[in-house]
């Protein structure tokens, strides 16, 4: 196994940039945008990673060497990339740093994948219009994963998909996903040539209606918690109805996606 390095101070660089990069606000995700790095948190993510050049660095404690899963992972991400770097903390110093109290003590810095979004767009993709939730942004990524749905567009004004939240709930999804940020209308307008769907209370076509219309790729919008998708998007999208009991308002964007994107696999498969 490779020779680990010691930390044990607050003051240590990279346990600085550890703390900035698993903050939520808004100097944190200029440093992921800046660094191109982010940090995950927990075995299952740490695994999702397993393999891949991407994952750089993993920091543990001594009590998370003697843990098995950790163990694992360590030794298989090193048998496959010896140049990870790989560090252990003290104990103090890792409880000062971590937020999910009494989870195995393991982190990793990952590089954040760039893609370029391709001229000739034929696929499937998932627009999230103002998404403000991480909870939401994250399962939303995972239903897409699940669906076959692999190309993610993060409109202005949606959270930031590579922060900590995020990655928690979207359970290793990112790593197989091409995620964009950063959108406008404007870019909708420019890249986007297949069909937009935006769900919609409003609108008279039902979901399950569609049929055949769904074997087709689609670009589906969902939109911001409070307000839905925007009007200008609506304008140019053709609107979508997931019928429902009235006695609820609305089902949850994160519900409203997987709802919506299996039913097009299943079209697609049955």
């Amino acid at each position: 196994m490779k020779q680990a390095k010691l930390i044990s101070s607050l003051d240590n660089p990279l346990i600085k940039r550890i703390k900035f990069l698993l903050d939520s606000g808004s100097k944190a995700s200029k440093i992921r945008g800046e660094t191109n790095l982010t940090v995950i948190e927990g075995v299952h993510l740490a695994q999702a990673w397993l393999g891949s050049e991407d994952l750089l660095e993993i920091f543990t404690t001594e009590e998370g060497m003697s843990q098995s899963e950790i163990a694992a992972v360590i030794d298989t991400q090193l048998a496959v990339f010896p140049q990870t770097d790989l560090y252990i903390l003290d104990a103090a110093l890792w409880k000062k740093i971590t937020d999910l109290g009494n989870a195995p003590p393991i982190m990793a810095s990952i590089r954040i994948s760039k893609h370029e979004f391709p001229m000739s767009f034929k696929d499937d993709v998932l627009i999230l219009d103002a998404v403000q939730d991480a909870g939401n942004v994250g399962s939303m990524m995972r239903s897409s994963l699940a669906a076959g749905v692999k190309n993610i567009v993060c409109m202005k004004g949606t959270a930031q998909a590579w922060s900590p939240k995020v990655l928690r709930s979207g359970m290793g999804a990112h790593r197989h996903l091409k995620i964009y940020e950063g959108w406008t209308l404007n870019n909708i307008r420019e890249k986007i040539k297949i069909p937009l769907l935006a769900t919609s209370l409003n609108s008279e076509t039902n979901l399950y209606d569609l049929g055949q219309e769904l074997k087709t790729p689609k670009a589906w919008v969902f939109g911001n918690e409070g307000a839905g998708v925007s009007p200008e998007i609506l304008a140019i999208a053709k609107g979508v109805l997931i019928p429902q009991d009235f006695c609820i308002e609305s089902l949850n964007v994160a519900a409203a996606t997987a709802v919506c994107l299996f039913e097009m696999l299943r079209v697609r498969r049955y």
